[in-house]
This record gives structure tokens, sequence and C-alpha cells, in this order.
């Protein structure tokens, strides 16, 4: 249990270290678990170096099925700490451990929320930072500038889904070193802007840096899907941290499209009675390890089959279809767009959905859960949208 004056200045600050919060005994053992699991998930290519040459390499993805990594998830000081400062039921939107090898470098100054990754699109997430070697002028520090999570600049204009105006870049003599050592706890916001120096010592400067966001705020691109040996590797109560988990590989993606009209939401069905959409591509404008983002190749499909261009889609959720799964967005039209005909799709009232003329069976499901009133959306956007400006749709 955190007290008031610990919540207060996670609000004012937009951090908050409890040291010594993990045991010598649980660093050790995810030391074990890594020590089976080489952090090699991240943006390897012919171009980076083999490990453990100097650099920073990434152990993500599905590892944390060994049970010495996935203990770590559902830590109950990590896991109540995370609960009372999104102010809801934490998931697990990803497991990371960074390896800074001897001679790696830094990390410029930034912030992690992306519109464009599973981990940073959610409107409700923070860091929970374990690290495994003191975080010092040797090893290299993590900075942070309290404060700058400036949450103000977030709004509801009304779309369905939050807006979140440009950041201000803090000046360099706003960061400060909050002293990371073995074994401490770091609850970090995730608008919080922070920088990390590089590693000039003789050892490995490695640390835990999951993320958790609140239930009812899912990220706006969809989740990491975990596979069920993660799912079975928690404990019974700890397997609800997993929003999604599936042996199923994601194959298509499709879009709830609604528009309001006098007689009621309608949504745009294809001509056999699909949700419009098609099968997914890994978009690679932005490389990174976190890959669940299958926005580009349906608004490609969107643009081409349909002839409709939504600036962004928000995650609804992931249906079986056939062998595999869909991953589903949604979006509502405002009503000011060209009233023309929609090619290869039309529009039917929602009540229809429920007359048999669906292809999968899950459509009317997903028409409701996009229209699910308790959940805060984002909006997520491609890569190719983000390395323009994520801030200007």
């Amino acid at each position: 249990m955190l007290n008031e004056a610990q919540r207060q200045s996670y609000s004012k600050d937009g951090y908050l270290l409890l040291k010594g919060a993990i045991s010598e005994g649980e660093v050790a053992r995810l030391e074990q678990g890594l020590s089976r699991n080489p952090p090699l998930d991240g943006t390897l290519t012919d171009d980076t170096p083999n490990y453990p040459a100097p650099g920073r390499y990434t152990l993500a993805t599905n590892s944390l099925k060994d049970p010495d990594l996935a203990f770590i998830v559902e830590h109950p000081t990590i896991v109540s700490g995370a609960a009372e400062l999104l102010d809801d039921d934490p998931v697990l939107t990803a497991y990371v451990i960074y390896d800074r090898t001897p001679g790696g470098p830094g990390l410029p100054i930034h912030n992690d929320y992306k519109r464009w990754r599973p981990v940073g699109s959610s409107m409700n997430w923070l860091f929970t930072i374990v690290p495994f070697t003191d975080f010092n002028e040797q090893t290299g520090q993590l900075f942070v500038a309290p404060g700058s999570h400036q949450p103000e600049r977030v709004r509801d204009a009304g779309s369905g889904a939050l807006e979140v105006a440009p950041p201000g870049k803090p000046p360099a003599d706003a960061f400060i070193d909050p002293g990371l050592e073995r074994g401490d706890l770091l609850f970090m916001n995730m608008y919080l802007w922070h920088h990390a120096s590089g590693n000039q010592s003789d050892v490995h400067r490695i640390g835990l840096f999951n993320k958790y966001a609140g239930a009812h705020a899912p990220p706006a691109t969809g989740y990491f899907l975990y596979d069920d040996d993660v799912f079975n590797a928690l404990s019974e109560s700890g397997r609800r941290l997993l929003a999604v988990h599936s042996d199923r590989v994601i194959r298509t993606t499709r879009a709830v499209l609604t528009r309001a009209t006098a007689e009621g939401t309608e949504v745009l069905l294809a001509e056999d009675g699909s949700l419009p959409g098609c099968e997914t591509w890994d978009e690679r404008a932005i490389p990174d390890w976190d890959l669940g983002n299958y926005i580009a190749p349906l608004k490609h499909h969107l643009i081409q089959a349909v002839g409709i261009e939504p600036p962004w889609v928000s995650y609804v959720g992931d249906y079986e279809e056939d062998e595999h799964l869909c991953r589903v967005y949604g979006y509502s039209l405002p009503g000011r767009g060209f009233p023309v005909a929609y090619q290869g799709a039309a529009w039917q009232p929602i009540a229809a959905l429920t007359s048999g003329i669906t292809r999968y069976g899950y459509e009317a499901q997903a028409v409701t859960d996009w229209q699910d009133p308790n959940l805060i959306r984002g909006k997520g956007l491609t890569q190719a949208q983000s390395r323009i400006d994520q801030y200007a749709y």
C-alpha cells in the first residue's frame, strides 16, 4: 500500500522511487532467468554488433514463460503500486529487460507515449523499473525531469478518443538522477521525459522495464499478444494481468466503422457480411521489437477497397476467425464527410447484425465492444504517419 504522500509525489513529479522494494533473492532469481534467455529480441540486424559487444540489447516478446522471469510480473508490491497509481486494475503491456553492455551508448531525451506502438499507445500506463545493478556514473544513470509529464495536455474533444497536445521538451538542467540501485523499484509515468547515459564500466548495466496499463485504457494499436505458455507460467490470480493471450496468430485485421443517422447507428459491412479488412503484414517504417500494430495494412485496404481513409483508428479486440485471430479496430465517422456510396460495402443498422447477415459471428460483439462507454481510448496511427508528426491527427 502506498501512503498519501507517495501518491501525491507521483502525481506531482511523474515518478515514485521505492528503495529496496525488490529483495536480493528476487533480483538473483531474475538473473538466473536471464542467464537462460539471452537478450536478443531487439532490432538486431546484420549491421548491429553481436552480443555482448558494446550495445543495448533487449529481452522481451514471450520470454517470460520462464518461471524465474514470470514471477516478477505479479510481484505484490509492483502490482498493488501500479493499481493505485493507475487508479485501475493493471494489465501487463510489455515485459522488457534491457542489457546495456560495457561501452553501450545511452539514450537521448524522450518520453514514451507513442501512438504507433502497442507499448506506448494506451492513455493510462506506467513503467515499473527494477535495476539489477546500480545505475551510477560508471554503469549509466537514468535521468528524469520531475513534473515533465504535463497531464494537462490530455483532453476529450468528443471524437471518441482522447486528444494529446504536443509536449514541451524540458531543458537539460531540469533532469535529475533519482539514484537507482539494485533492488529499487521506480514507478514512472508514461509521459515523463527521461534519458540515460552510456555504460562506461566493465559490467553489464541491466534493468527490468515492465509496462502496465489500466485495464480500461487499452493500447490504441492493440496489445502485444502473449502465447499460452506465458499465461500458464503465471499463477491463477496473476493471469488476470494478461489482457490477451493465444497460440493463434493474428492473420487478419478489420474495422468497425460506424455512423449516426436519424434512424440510429449504422455499421459498414463488406458484401460478404464481414467487417471490411484484409490480411495483416508488419509495417517496418519504424523498426522495433513490439509488433502488434496492424493499422497500416488496414488503412491501405480501406483506401483501395472501400474508398475511405480514417485519420486514426483505435483497438477494439482480437476475435477468432477461422483458424487464426483477427485484430479489429474502430472509428466513428463524424458526419462531415461527402455523402457518396461506399464501394464494395454497405451501411447496415446495428440491429441487423443479429439477423444472420454477418460472416464470422463476432461482428455484433465487436460493435458492442467498440461502443463500450467504460473504456478510455486513444488514437492509433501507422508508423509512417508518426514519422511525420504523431500529434497531427
